[in-house]
């Protein structure tokens, strides 16, 4: 295997890049930066410190794990949302519609695309960004 064919594009992690084709959300794509930028690890041990240990010891409630990916995808991920209408038209994204988005349970299903871009992203290779952006 070659050396380049696991290498992954830490510049798009770290500033994100569009993913479009997300499963169940026909129509909409998100600008996310690569799970496990730097914001996300920094943000992600701090939230766990600041559970007690004793209720970390054989890990995070379920409950915990929802609260804590929400708020990673809010604040170190999710850059932009393109796609959502209500009834004047297109919506532009904000943190107020993030926070629905992704702490509301009926909306889990955006919580799950975001996270899927957010993999993408980390994912990807230089070739393919350079490959895209010929096009």
């Amino acid at each position: 295997m070659k050396l380049s064919d696991i290498a992954v594009n830490p510049a798009l992690i770290e500033q994100g890049d569009w993913v479009d084709n997300l499963p169940d959300m026909p129509g909409i794509r998100i600008k996310a930066r690569g799970m496990g930028n730097a914001d996300y690890r920094k943000l992600e041990a701090k939230l766990i410190r600041e559970i007690p240990r004793a209720q970390r010891l054989e890990g995070l409630a379920p409950k915990d794990q929802d609260r804590i990916l929400g708020r990673l995808l809010l604040e170190t991920v999710v850059l932009d949302v393109e796609g959502f209408e209500d009834d004047n038209g297109p919506m532009a994204y904000s943190r107020a519609l993030g926070e629905q988005l992704l702490f509301d349970p009926q909306f889990q299903r955006f919580r799950a695309a975001a996270a899927t871009a957010a993999e993408i992203v980390a994912q990807r290779q230089k070739a393919e960004t350079e490959a895209d952006a010929k096009n």
